[in-house]
């Protein structure tokens, strides 16, 4: 019987864990509200993927969306959040695990902008308090708190999305439109 009563607050648990509000949510500590705790060192991981199930790999240095059943090794974001822009926007970097790619949106030929992993220290964005809008997002959730979206600070309007198709790099991408914007993340932890 104990077995059984300790189940639901398991479930609890891991829904949580899963389905948080936001990505930010994690850095931002009970009233008074800060974004950074003291002593940030390192930004946290997390695992994301798409509302269709597909997660994010490192291939030739470009994030692609694959199917969870591709048996690669999904790639894990450094996320830490922009102190030098509104906190109540929900700034963040994100980044690959090594912390020495990060994702930047820019102006491409086609006149849309468009998302690139560039060699950039995650961390050394973080700690020069500058606005670096082409490095940031601003972390959404929906309404039912279940998904969220990141919306490019120096492309408002523009979200990072994935392709409906697999096999495709990450984007950049307006919301409503046939790529996918919305997406479940996971910290990862610590001891994993």
């Amino acid at each position: 019987m104990a077995g059984l009563q300790n189940k639901p607050n398991k479930m609890v648990r891991a829904f949580h864990s899963i389905f948080f509000a936001c990505i930010y949510v994690l850095f931002v500590a009970s009233p008074p509200r800060k974004i950074r705790a003291p002593g940030e060192t390192e930004p946290r991981l997390f695992r994301i993927w798409d509302i269709s199930q597909k997660f994010l790999i490192l291939m030739n240095n470009i994030l692609v969306a694959v199917s969870r059943d591709s048996k690669l090794p999904e790639e894990f974001l450094a996320v830490i959040p922009n102190n030098s822009l509104d906190p109540k926007a929900q700034p963040i970097f994100m980044g690959l695990s090594d912390k020495t790619h990060t994702l930047f949106c820019m102006d491409s030929d086609h006149g849309e902008p468009q998302l690139k992993l560039v060699e950039r220290n995650i961390m050394e964005l973080y700690s020069k308090h500058e606005e670096f809008k082409s490095f940031t997002f601003y972390s959404r959730s929906d309404s039912q708190q279940q998904t969220c979206c990141f919306e490019s600070a120096a492309f408002p309007g523009w979200f990072m999305s994935t392709s409906k198709e697999l096999n495709k790099p990450i984007g950049l991408s307006r919301e409503g439109g046939p790529e996918i914007t919305h997406f479940y993340c996971e910290r990862k932890d610590p001891l994993e």
